[in-house]
């Protein structure tokens, strides 16, 4: 028979053979593998000031964090934070939970119960007084509601359930005066469909330090959560059978579960990748061939068994000079190093491996190499043997290419890191990921890649990296190696960094925004109109440059321009730029006033948790202004702005309870809201707290110390501080009197758009009435202050208009031709038509004082 002729049928039939091995117990684990992005927050506080410290919860999120990030979560971490540095971590969390697969929060630490809510405490939280739970804590609800809305899954973990140790009993709540819960454990929380709330040891009862540098809870979470292709209750099944053998049935963890699907830690990856079918030649009589066999290996790196299910019946197979017997097992790296014995096998003669690789996860799979002994297998072994080392020689070139920096740009989702193609002689090698990154998410295309998971040749240049946000100015490394060959590894540095628009006109407390962000005083226009307009070609699909670029608009004082370009930005789905709609609205902003479309529109944003739309919706019920009054609501939803670090919020409740608007005056309390303003540099708070040293009302008058606040407040932009200080020089309190100094500041004010500013310094001008010009000047702001009046908000306008009335005509004819030459001929026109001079005077005041495009959002 023709030699072509026996060389097909043995291919045929080694085809057929491999057929019915790779068909014998093969398995494949049946498991629902996450897709999408995963966040957590993790936050464990120890050592506290005043309050009792625990040992353990530092230790326990450090360990926990590590767990996460293996099980695919980009986490961010705060460990001992203060309530300002709670608040930091907590934004950073919820900048990134936009559209997440899963949101995990872990805290370990202290917490407190209080009228049915559980409350993180900080390690800066005194808890003395009645008034410290609302200033000093966060609640864990205002998180997890916002997590409920950017993410499928919810998963919560709360080893925070120990002794009560908090001096005072009851703490306000809104508008009432709570007692504390039970004085052991948490108040339970029942889960919304797709959420999972588990608790260190049952609602109500105490958890347990340990006697470890972990908690208990944690030492077994992070042992079970590690363990893989483990569905998520049964982790938490295995950690209360753990907790409770370890406490002597002392702590009993619990858990509420209402989640939809499977959810895996460290799901199964696919099986291991093995070359079904290999062929290999060896020489005929050589006593140790080394088999060129090509490695098993699966995404993850784990480690693999191969297990010899057949063995040739001819010649014999060898590892490390020991003869292999059928069903030993062995690692996977040792098929590379399998000899064959072919000493006294005639040359032709097929000997057959058929094997099974394993993984952790309970997957296999087949592969068969067939074994022919030739006469000229030498040369053939020589050939691949210098294929090799071309194929590692190019290899090696290729890693010593990828040193190098790769830009990534922070909040526009995965940046590709363009790494070059691996050569085509080197396209069969994989390599292994040594070092990772511990902020942000490598990925593989699609495929979220972890520490030690094996990248084929195909999967370098399809790699992109996701920063976490808050990273900027952060190096990350990503180190390979070849994962069969010793080969120096490569490293690529990952530098995120914020895009000039973020830069430029970021908003602060922007829960989708990427940084801290700059209030509209602080944007340049010249740096922000071309940043965002160039972020908008580069990124169009980012909603979040649409709306800064609107607010580099109002900050060039184009208000009409800005508000097109924000409503751009919230029918593309940015939240903040609702509430931005609903204050242009407000003030009647390049649209007419309405305080029913203002109102409605911050119910929008407040739905959604945007921390200025809630304070802006909350005082709309509050006051009943554009919304039926609902002052029990209206104060609920302003404490939930505070509570994500909103300064107008906490100055508006200061007013609230130091004043006693519809409640009960609580001088104590509103000194709390406005001292915790101050501690975040809020221009309202010290502006408020000025008038309080000021008039010496509740503290010790300290006119040094309210002159220092109000020229601190009015250097930042606040409208209102400039009138404080113009009075201070206009009296002599606490300064010498300086009636120059004093029309400087008044005058800022006005022009600010602080109606109190400009009647006062109407009144200073009407005052020195044999002076003619100064009753022109007395026209001038008087008509202004009834310009710049808003109702419910103090009302000048009676007093105003009636001082404008008392004013000869020549005066305010003057006052009017000086309106007048600001405004062109068209403008002019377009005012409404009047044969009152008053009313004339106060609509040219309006709108002269609308054309030079004032700060509106500091109202």
């Amino acid at each position: 028979m023709p030699k072509f002729h026996c060389i097909k049928r043995l291919c045929a039939y080694l085809l057929i053979v491999a057929a019915m091995l790779l068909s014998i117990g093969t398995v494949h684990a049946a498991v629902t593998e996450e897709s999408g992005r995963r966040v957590a927050l993790v936050i464990g506080n120890s050592v506290y000031k005043t309050l009792p410290s625990l040992p353990n919860p530092a230790n326990d999120v450090e360990e926990v964090a590590t767990t996460l990030r293996a099980a695919g979560f980009d986490v961010t971490i705060g460990v001992n934070v203060d309530r300002i540095g709670l608040e930091d971590t907590v934004r950073r969390f919820l900048r990134s939970t936009s559209n997440a697969e899963a949101g995990l929060i872990y805290y370990s630490g202290h917490g407190i119960q209080v009228g049915g809510q559980n409350f993180i405490v900080p390690v800066d939280a005194t808890l003395e007084t009645p008034y410290d739970v609302e200033t000093q804590t966060m609640p864990l609800d205002l998180i997890l509601n916002h997590l409920k809305q950017n993410s499928r899954v919810q998963l919560i973990f709360l080893d925070a359930c120990r002794n009560n140790p908090f001096n005072a009993q009851k703490f306000w709540m809104a508008e009432k005066l709570e007692p504390v819960g039970a004085t052991r454990g948490l108040a339970r929380i029942d889960s919304d469909l797709g959420s999972l709330i588990a608790f260190s040891t049952e609602p109500g009862q105490v958890a347990l330090d340990g006697a470890g540098a972990l908690s208990p809870y944690s030492e077994s979470f992070i042992k079970r959560a590690s363990e893989p292709n483990k569905e998520i209750r049964q982790v938490l099944t295995d950690v209360r059978r753990d907790v409770i053998a370890m406490t002597d049935g002392k702590q009993v963890p619990w858990e509420n579960s209402s989640l939809m699907d499977s959810f895996y830690f460290i799901p199964a990856p696919p099986p291991p990748s093995v070359e079904p079918m290999q062929q290999v030649s060896v020489p005929e009589g050589a006593a140790t061939t080394r088999l060129p066999i090509a490695p098993p290996h699966d995404e993850t790196g784990s480690a693999l068994l191969v297990t010899l299910n057949q063995l040739p019946k001819t010649g014999k197979l060898s590892f490390d000079g020991k003869t292999v017997e059928q069903g030993a097992k062995m690692p996977a790296a040792a098929l590379t190093a399998l000899t064959y014995d072919s000493s006294g096998v005639a040359a032709g003669t097929v000997g057959l491996i058929g094997y099974t690789v394993s993984d952790p996860y309970g997957q296999a799979t087949q592969g068969v190499v067939a074994i022919t002994v030739s006469a000229d297998a030498g040369a053939k072994l020589a050939q691949l043997e210098q294929e090799k080392q071309v194929r590692l020689a190019d290899a090696a070139a290729y890693l010593k290419t990828l040193p190098r920096d790769v830009d990534t740009t922070i909040g526009v989702g995965p940046v590709e890191a363009s790494l070059p193609v691996v050569p085509a002689s080197a396209a069969e090698m994989t390599f292994k990921v040594a070092a990772l990154p511990d902020k942000g998410t490598l990925r593989a295309g699609d495929r979220v890649i972890g520490l030690g998971h094996v990248l084929e040749a195909a999967d370098i240049p399809a790699l992109s990296y996701e920063p976490q946000i808050g990273t900027e100015n952060q190096p990350f490394a990503l180190t390979l190696q070849a994962a069969n060959d010793d080969l120096p590894p490569a490293t690529v540095t990952f530098k995120p960094a914020l895009d000039a628009c973020d830069t430029a006109a970021a908003a602060p407390l922007d829960l989708q925004g990427v940084t801290a962000g700059k209030l509209p005083n602080e944007i340049n226009p010249d740096d922000a109109l071309p940043a965002c307009t160039e972020a908008m070609k580069a990124y169009p699909e980012v909603a979040r440059f649409v709306y800064q670029l609107g607010r580099a608009q109002l900050a060039n004082r184009d208000t009409k321009t800005a508000f097109a370009t924000i409503k751009k930005a919230m029918d593309a789905g940015h939240v903040r730029a609702i509430s931005e709609l609903s204050a242009l609205y407000l003030v009647g902003a390049s649209v007419p006033t309405n305080l029913d479309k203002s109102s409605e529109m911050a119910a929008m944003g407040a739905k959604k948790g945007d921390p200025f739309a809630l304070y802006s919706y909350g005082k709309s019920l509050y006051y009943g202004r554009g919304a039926k009054a609902d002052t029990q609501e209206g104060l609920k939803l302003m404490l939930q702005a505070a509570d994500l670090g909103h300064t107008y919020a906490m100055n508006e409740l200061g007013y609230i309870f130091f004043n006693g608007v519809n409640v009960p005056p609580d001088i104590e309390r509103g000194i709390r809201f406005y001292e915790s303003g101050l501690k975040r540099d809020d221009i309202y708070s010290m502006n408020s707290l000025g008038m309080i040293y000021r008039a010496g009302k509740a503290v010790p008058q300290d006119l040094e110390k309210a002159l220092e606040l109000f020229k601190r407040a009015a250097d930042g932009g606040q409208p209102y501080a400039p009138r404080n200080i113009g009075l201070m020089y206009r009296d002599g309190l606490g300064v010498p009197k300086d009636e120059s100094a004093s029309i400087t500041w008044l005058e800022m004010g006005a022009e600010r758009g602080d109606y109190w500013s400009a009647l006062e310094r109407a009144k200073m001008a009407k005052g020195d009435g044999s002076n003619p010009q100064s009753l022109v000047t007395a026209a001038h702001y008087f008509a202004l202050a009834s310009a710049l009046n808003r109702p419910g908000t103090g009302d000048p306008k009676k007093q105003s208009d009636k001082e404008l009335a008392s004013l000869a005509d020549s005066a305010k004819k003057k006052a009017a031709e000086a309106f007048s030459s600001e405004l062109t001929p068209q403008e002019l026109k377009a005012l409404p038509k009047t044969k009152s001079l008053n009313e004339r005077l106060v609509l040219l005041a309006k709108a002269t004082w609308a054309k030079r495009n004032p700060r509106y959002d500091l109202f």
